[in-house]
């Protein structure tokens, strides 16, 4: 019987579209000092009937997994008959949230017209004063923890995710506590990333050499996550990861990219089927060529930890080459080393 992995290696190895993140809308309830989304994008936003023409395209080209996602995807008009009809087609539904219009009522109007497989729901402290200072909206904290106390009482499933920061690197272990709490699992971001239009200013806000350690340390203490990253992708496989060979992203106004990190447009579904980007597209075969290429750059590195904690997407965002290792892949890789080596004090 063929495992996960087998599946997963045979999508990348084939090209066979897997995941489908749809980013439903740019606007949020929240103004997050470091979003990475081009708030002025420009074009025509896609239709409901887009949406819906789209979702049944996707569900024929074998797609599994339907990522609902934003800025705040509950922000969207249509989010509720979106979900649903998504629901009614079969996919394996996940909404990436930030938490903060999940009251009663919506909340248990999702599970009962979308019922997600999961919510990932972002967490920016464990106290009101570093959470709000991210998100800028006062108040957002005391809120977010009220609505995961409902989303638990319902029974909806959801995680934490959060971007290590500056300013909220001293809080790792009461984040980690807190979601204890709440007995869902927290996945931390270590790399803050460029706005999708280049800007580089959410950079400032990068962890600290001493930051990255202590969260490393967690990780390897307490859920060894840093060994499961190096080695979550499927072996003998051509590409470094899914992107573009079994992933995409779909912004407001249709651009398709290879995933939510890879901001390199492959076709625009005002202009054509996805069906036709996927198996037409001259720019998404360079991609797939470039995929290949990081996957051996970062083999020849010799380290399992920069291939772990190596991003093509975030590579094209910050240098222009999506097989270049920027500096904080060596960082990350130099820390992982001493903490595994018992060199780390």
């Amino acid at each position: 019987m063929s495992s996960f992995a087998d599946k997963m290696r045979q999508t990348w190895d084939e090209n066979i579209l897997f995941s489908a993140l749809l980013e439903l809308t740019y606007s949020c309830n929240l103004d997050c000092s470091f979003c990475y989304n081009e708030k002025d994008l420009q074009g025509r936003t896609l239709s409901r009937s887009q949406y819906l023409e789209l979702f049944r395209e996707l569900r024929a080209m074998g797609v599994f997994n339907l990522i609902l996602s934003g800025g705040e995807p509950l922000a969207h008009k249509d989010f509720f008959l979106l979900g649903a009809e998504a629901r009614k087609l079969g996919f394996v539904i996940r909404i990436k949230s930030n938490g903060h219009a999940l009251h009663a009522a919506t909340a248990k109007r999702l599970k009962e017209e979308v019922d997600p497989f999961s919510i990932e729901i972002s967490l920016h402290g464990a106290c009101a004063d570093t959470h709000d200072r991210q998100t800028r909206v006062p108040g957002s904290f005391d809120r977010l923890i009220k609505n995961l106390f409902i989303l638990k009482d319902l029974g909806l499933r959801f995680q934490l995710n959060s971007v290590l920061t500056r300013w909220n690197e001293n809080e790792i272990a009461a984040m980690y506590a807190l979601a204890e709490k709440f007995a869902v699992p927290l996945k931390f971001d270590s790399q803050v990333t460029p706005k999708d239009n280049g800007d580089s200013s959410p950079l400032e806000l990068s962890p600290s050499e001493k930051g990255l350690r202590e969260l490393l340390r967690h990780q390897h203490d307490f859920a060894r996550q840093m060994q499961s990253e190096a080695t979550e992708q499927p072996p003998q496989t051509r590409s470094y990861c899914g992107a573009g060979t079994s992933t995409i992203a779909i912004d407001p106004v249709g651009n398709v990219f290879p995933c939510v990190q890879w901001r390199q447009a492959i076709g625009n579904v005002h202009d054509q089927r996805m069906q036709q980007i996927w198996q037409n597209s001259t720019a998404l075969n360079s991609i797939r060529d470039k995929n290949i290429e990081a996957r051996t750059n970062m083999l020849n590195q010799g380290s399992k930890a920069a291939l772990g904690a190596f991003c093509p997407g975030v590579a094209k965002l910050i240098s222009g080459d999506a097989t270049a290792i920027y500096p904080s892949v060596h960082l990350r890789s130099k820390l992982h080393e001493d903490i595994l080596n018992n060199t780390d004090i």
